[in-house]
């Protein structure tokens, strides 16, 4: 683990984990604020964060998506110039149930940097919600 990385789990340790907090700033505040481009600045939120906290391997992206209580990442397939990853875990299935469409767009930004970085070229994600089977299927491209 990098040294931001640990610095960061360091910081926010005996921080309890509330996360109705979180999901009311990322599910109401930052919608009525940014309106029509919230996805948009979220997905970029997700590459900054990506740049601050740059980790060394799939493995350690799907420590930081555990710890940021984003969900279980798992690698499902590598392609040449692709690679798809699921996101499952007892946070996404509520996000998945909220009455409005949550966006996972700030994992999507913070994965493809994240692959970006790794990899050393451009990457761009998309993601799929699977509501029924509470989970959600992120897309890297390079």
């Amino acid at each position: 683990m990098n040294e931001q990385i640990a610095n960061l789990f360091d910081e926010f340790k005996d921080i309890p984990s509330t996360q109705m907090g979180h999901e009311v700033l990322r599910t109401k505040v930052l919608p009525d604020l940014l309106g029509k481009e919230s996805d948009t600045v979220l997905y970029y939120i997700g590459r900054n964060l990506s740049r601050m906290y740059p980790c060394e391997s799939i493995d350690e992206i799907g420590t930081f998506f555990a710890a940021m209580a984003w969900g279980n990442l798992q690698l499902l397939k590598e392609k040449k110039n692709e690679y798809y990853f699921e996101l499952t875990g007892e946070f996404i299935e509520k996000r998945l149930s909220y009455k409005s469409p949550y966006s996972f767009r700030m994992e999507a930004g913070f994965l493809a940097q994240q692959i970006e970085l790794i990899m050393g070229q451009e990457a761009e994600c998309i993601f799929e919600t699977e509501k029924k089977k509470s989970k959600v299927i992120l897309h890297v491209v390079l």
